[in-house]
């Protein structure tokens, strides 16, 4: 198996509203359907359609697209991989039909399409398998959100979407921007109790190092030269001690202003 990153997760926002540069993940294993675990948003489009090129992938060679949750920077692009087969929880379908709701995210406007499709798969209950991987209801940012739990090179890795947007909610084990801040708390207990390596929704990969049980210090592994120490070494109820930035993510954006010599540059790390 391979889990290649299209796309490393970016925090931001700006008066006009949020960035939604959320991650994207292709795993790809031997005499199986490439599957793509959610699929960006309708201002990467064509990055998505390059990304895979690149990879030797068509979209009509997509298999399966699990979508984590139905927001527009997460599922916007389903549509693209006509020959797959799309998965949702039943419970984020819920969320989805739910005429109280004041998820302004919720792409309502394209779940007829999905629905009638013919290709929509169902998910239910707390976990299972789906293409032969293991995911695992995590809710909370909304209630039919599901993570990947995959053991990959030697390592256990979770691919989160939004059940861990960013650093500061592994760490604090806080989510912000949550429909149910109870449930977030306990997704993310639950993928810090078994995780190495997160990917979150919208930051780069995280590495987790552990204690040993009894309340010392486990050495911890080397970092790569690549990562980076987020915060100081704690223990929690998980036994997390370090957590450790993989391959940060910089973004240049250029800022135009009505006077084009007044144009500035921001730069922003997730």
């Amino acid at each position: 198996m391979r889990i290649d990153i299209l796309f490393g997760g970016l925090s931001g926002r700006s008066s006009r509203g949020f960035l939604g540069w959320s991650s994207c993940a292709l795993i790809m294993r031997e005499h199986m359907v490439p599957v793509l675990f959610d699929t960006a948003g309708f201002n990467e489009r064509a990055v998505l359609l390059r990304e895979l090129a690149q990879r030797g992938i068509r979209p009509e060679d997509i298999g399966a697209v699990l979508l984590s949750h139905f927001h527009f920077d997460h599922a916007a692009n389903y549509g693209l991989f006509k020959n797959a087969f799309y998965y949702l929880h039943e419970r984020e379908i819920g969320h989805i039909n739910d005429a109280k709701s004041q998820d302004a995210a919720v792409l309502r406007e394209m779940y007829p399409h999905l629905q009638g499709s013919g290709r929509l798969r169902v998910l239910s209950g707390e976990s299972g398998e789906v293409e032969g991987l293991r995911w695992v209801h995590t809710p909370g940012h909304t209630p039919g959100l599901f993570s990947l739990f995959l053991e990959y090179a030697g390592e256990r890795w979770v691919l989160a979407s939004d059940a861990v947007k960013h650093q500061s909610e592994l760490i604090d084990g806080i989510a912000t921007m949550t429909l149910d801040p109870a449930a977030s708390a306990a997704s993310i207990a639950k993928i810090k109790a078994y995780a190495d390596i997160i990917v979150p929704g919208h930051d780069g990969l995280l590495r987790l190092e552990r204690s040993d049980g009894d309340g010392g210090l486990l050495q911890p592994e080397r970092a790569n030269d690549h990562d980076s120490l987020l915060r100081p070494e704690r223990v929690g109820e998980s036994g997390v001690t370090r957590i450790y930035a993989v391959g940060r993510t910089t973004v240049e954006v250029t800022v135009y202003t009505s006077d084009p010599h007044a144009a500035h540059t921001v730069v922003l790390e997730s």
